[in-house]
């Protein structure tokens, strides 16, 4: 099913309706999840799209935001606010998610090129096989890194780089420990594999 913008606009915003199609998602409801995605794919696309601003990025972090509202229907309640307001909130904070994961992707990037740069400038001259080794094993390493989903990016730098523990990752993610673990352990599965070729 596509998730491209199909929304209108100029509809006008109905809370006890939205608020219904919600308990309904809750409920299980696959009807209720079909019209939220009609009436709502498009301004939770164009709220994502204001801020990766990229086509790719938006599409996937739009699936993710929808498979997370199938599962958490149930965290809508009508005293905190309108529907639209926390549909838009959520696709708006899994946006700001993903906006982090790039930026640090990038100072990961840029620490493998300065863990190369240090090697080949480190105060003990490595001449030889040792330094083609090493500039191998670099290179190596951050290949594979770059060839995990970003999902499973993302979590190992949490672990691995930033400290966070599993339960961490999962609290600020608002995602299931369980998800959390095994993106992590299907990461350094594929790390594992792709170090041994």
């Amino acid at each position: 099913m596509s998730t491209l913008p199909s929304s209108d606009p100029a509809r006008p915003y109905d809370d006890l309706a939205d608020g219904a199609m919600l308990a309904g998602i809750a409920a299980g409801d696959g009807g209720a999840f079909l019209r939220l995605h009609e009436r709502y794919a498009g301004l939770l696309y164009t709220a994502i799209h204001r801020i990766l601003g990229d086509p790719a990025d938006t599409e996937e972090v739009l699936q993710e935001v929808l498979c997370s509202l199938w599962r958490k229907a149930d965290q809508y309640h009508p005293g905190r606010g309108r529907p639209v307001t926390w549909l838009t909130s959520t696709a708006r904070n899994r946006a700001i998610d993903r906006l982090r994961a790039r930026k640090r992707q990038s100072r990961l990037k840029d620490a493998y090129a300065g863990e190369v740069e240090f090697i080949h400038r480190g105060t003990a001259p490595v001449t030889g096989p040792e330094a083609a080794s090493r500039r191998d094993a670099c290179r190596a390493v951050r290949s594979a890194v770059m060839e995990l989903t970003s999902i499973q990016r993302e979590a190992i730098e949490k672990v691995y780089f930033e400290g966070l523990t599993q339960q961490e990752i999962a609290d600020s993610l608002g995602e299931p420990l369980g998800t959390v673990k095994a993106r992590v352990r299907r990461g350094l599965t594929k790390l594992r594999e792709t170090l041994e070729h």
